[in-house]
């Protein structure tokens, strides 16, 4: 008897619905925003995320114990999935870091347990959503959600509006409940694709809509429904400026319109529709280009920043992109040489930040000086797994594609679309990295390939008694809740008491001092704690964090004389704290440059300039090309007064880059103290190079403390 002609028996059907009702629950995940715990964008996301998945997976255990048909099938995803996730074990075992590889951190809630989370969760779909009216019906839930994010989008605009009077709303970056614009507009682009397939899943009702769109759109208020969510998310994608998620949208339909005219020769309508896409998107493209330079484009923002991605300035030293385009090529420069170093298993998940160190390009220009991910797909992968890792998981892209092309049981349209909705993902992680967001939209292309062109295949073949099964549901049913608790609990309980650890001191409307705890400080102290002593991957973000409170710890003081010296001496608990939790993390991770520096900082804010320069010292030794990492220690010496040493740290440190204003202005702040002739040098050179934006400031900034 087949699978079709099978009696679903009440206990599958309740089974099912469970699985149904997880999977419906993932979807809701964009929306989570977790205020109570640390970074709120991410770490609530990723629980729910972890948890829905460990409870699908016992779910689909207990149906494939009883019903053999849901268990797995031999396929090439899976395979390669599976052989992706063991070549990370392996790069993580023998990687920098094992506890960021495994477990990642709070900011970015990664790590191999993710992956093993995702294959766990690619299984489940693959094996349970067996037809395409399952999984369709997911994509259609997915756009209705896509409409309550549009309208998060719409109140953020508005709301900015009401903030901000005079700036137009319309021309800023939107980022919702995702928190990220780049995250956002992944999510955007995955909705508008399915709208796309939503579209043309049924081209007999197509050719109705095509009929009768003149005369009424009640009869395909479905299609028009779909239509309207495409042009929205589309709106929304452009709206965050995310540029290689545009990039990727227009040659994703352009690969959808290539792919339609090679598979769909026959059929006319399909002919008109391709050429349509591509001669639509080459012709906005080059609309958008020929005006890059008038006003209409300047003044928007997402045309903006689609043209400007090809800015490209003649230097002495060659051709440079615009400052994001240039920092990402330097960024893979590094990547290059970090695989180089480590080329079969890679440094580890989540280690990229020690290729950073260590092969820091000066000429690097960013608002972030630790950067953990390349911002490229190739170079995120070869750096996290080697190049075993980077083949195994290209591997997934190649099976799925491939499988995609192969089967008879994709029409040519569905085909063209899923594989042009790959390509745009593709585009899009030439410049970005993977999050929670886009991997689940992934898990969710893989898993739907995987399940049609699977479905005819027999399961994995392996006989369970009757006595085992009693045996296995029972224990599944029992050991779940401690896996959950195990793998969940304490990170949970750690991120919450990290969110209340960095709330020390703020001020009110009046300015009037106010603390966030009951015993200033020392609550700090008790809840920071708290998250070191549960053991879990958010210590080392605790040991960051409690330094840079420290910043506001030091500048508290109040008036009257009694209760600040009952501050200043929790203030003193609060030093001996910190320095000893941050030296247990120096040791921890000997070649991680941040905590050093962060420590020497900590150290010269609080007078403890001799134990503050040690610290800075090791800091550069670790990254001796990273400008900002010198910073702490030439500020050190001109505190100290110690001529020789500042101005020989400051020299060195600018002319690693000479056009960086900042690392000049910090040179010239040092011979202004030290050296009043080298001052007046560096004034008159700055001129003679155009740089009197650089002069003038300095001399106001003189100016002003005279």
């Amino acid at each position: 008897m087949n699978n079709q002609t099978e009696k679903v028996t009440k206990t599958e059907k309740i089974l099912k619905i469970l699985i149904y009702v997880g999977v419906i629950a993932l979807l809701a995940i964009p929306f989570i925003v977790s205020s109570n715990l640390y970074q709120p964008f991410i770490t609530g996301k990723s629980f729910v995320f972890r948890v829905v998945v460990e409870i699908l997976i016992a779910i689909w255990l207990i149906l494939a114990i009883l019903y053999p048909k849901y268990r797995p099938k031999k396929n090439w995803i899976l395979i390669s999935f599976v052989l992706f996730t063991l070549s990370l074990f392996v790069s993580n075992l023998f990687g920098i870091d094992q506890t960021a590889s495994f477990w990642s951190s709070f900011e970015r809630m990664e790590g191999w347990v993710t992956i093993v989370h995702l294959l766990g969760l690619s299984v489940v779909l693959g094996s349970v959503l067996n037809t395409k009216k399952e999984w369709y019906t997911l994509f259609q839930v997915s756009l209705l959600g896509s409409l309550i994010m549009l309208a998060l989008a719409f109140k953020e605009i508005f709301d900015f509006a009401g903030n901000n009077f005079g700036v137009d709303p319309w021309n800023r970056r939107i980022e919702t409940t995702i928190g990220n614009s780049s995250f956002l507009a992944i999510y955007a682009l995955f909705n508008s694709f399915f709208a796309i397939l939503l579209i043309f899943k049924d081209t007999s009702r197509l050719s109705n809509f095509i009929k009768l769109a003149k005369k009424t759109c009640l009869d395909n208020w479905l299609i028009w429904f779909y239509i309207t969510a495409f042009a929205l998310n589309t709106w929304m994608l452009f709206q965050t400026g995310t540029r290689g998620a545009m990039l990727g949208f227009m040659g994703g339909l352009v690969l959808i319109g290539l792919l339609m005219a090679f598979l769909e020769k026959e059929k006319t309508i399909y002919k008109k529709i391709s050429i349509g896409l591509i001669v639509g998107v080459v012709f906005f493209i080059g609309t958008v280009f020929s005006l890059r330079d008038t006003n209409f484009v300047q003044n928007n923002q997402p045309l903006n920043r689609l043209t400007s991605i090809f800015e490209i300035e003649k230097t002495d030293s060659g051709f440079k992109f615009e400052r994001t385009g240039q920092a990402r090529i330097y960024a893979w420069k590094m990547a290059i040489d970090g695989f180089q170093e480590r080329p079969i298993l890679g440094w580890g998940q989540s280690n990229f930040n020690y290729v950073f160190d260590k092969y820091y390009i000066p000429e690097f220009i960013s608002s972030d000086d630790w950067h953990d991910r390349a911002h490229n797909l190739f170079f995120d992968w070869l750096i996290a797994g080697g190049i075993f890792g980077l083949f195994f998981y290209l591997s997934i892209w190649l099976a799925t594609i491939l499988s995609i092309l192969k089967t008879s049981k994709f029409k040519n349209i569905e085909k063209a679309i899923l594989v042009g909705m790959l390509g745009g993902y593709f585009v899009h992680l030439l410049f970005i990295f993977d999050i929670l967001i886009s991997y689940l939209y992934f898990i969710f292309i893989i898993a739907f390939v995987y399940a049609i062109t699977t479905k005819d295949k027999q399961p994995l073949q392996y006989q369970i008694s009757e006595n085992l099964k009693k045996i296995l549901i029972p224990a599944i049913i029992l050991v779940t809740p401690f896996v959950v608790y195990l793998i969940n609990y304490q990170p949970y309980k750690g991120a919450g008491e990290l969110a209340k650890a960095i709330k020390v001191a703020g001020g009110t409307s009046e300015d009037q001092l106010f603390f966030y705890n009951d015993n200033p400080i020392l609550d700090n102290i008790k809840y920071f704690e708290s998250v070191i002593d549960g053991n879990t991957f958010g210590t080392s973000e605790a040991r960051i964090e409690m330094m840079v409170a420290g910043n506001t710890v030091s500048s508290i003081v109040v008036s009257d004389e009694k209760s600040q010296k009952k501050l200043n001496g929790a203030k003193i608990q609060y030093y001996e704290y910190v320095y000893d939790q941050v030296i247990q993390q120096i040791e921890n991770t000997p070649d991680n440059s941040r905590y050093p520096y962060l420590l020497s900082s900590f150290l010269a804010q609080i007078g403890e300039f001799e134990l503050a320069e040690k610290y800075a010292l090791m800091a550069v030794e670790l990254s001796p090309a990273k400008q900002a990492i010198r910073i702490p220690l030439i500020r050190i010496y001109f505190v100290t007064n110690q001529p020789e040493k500042a101005l020989v740290v400051a020299r060195n440190t600018y002319e690693l880059d000479e056009s960086k204003k900042d690392l000049w202005i910090e040179y010239a702040r040092v011979a202004d103290k030290f050296d009043e002739e080298l001052f007046n040098q560096l004034i008159d050179q700055a001129i003679e190079r155009g740089n009197e934006d650089w002069a003038n400031k300095i001399l106001k900034e003189k100016n002003n403390l005279q």
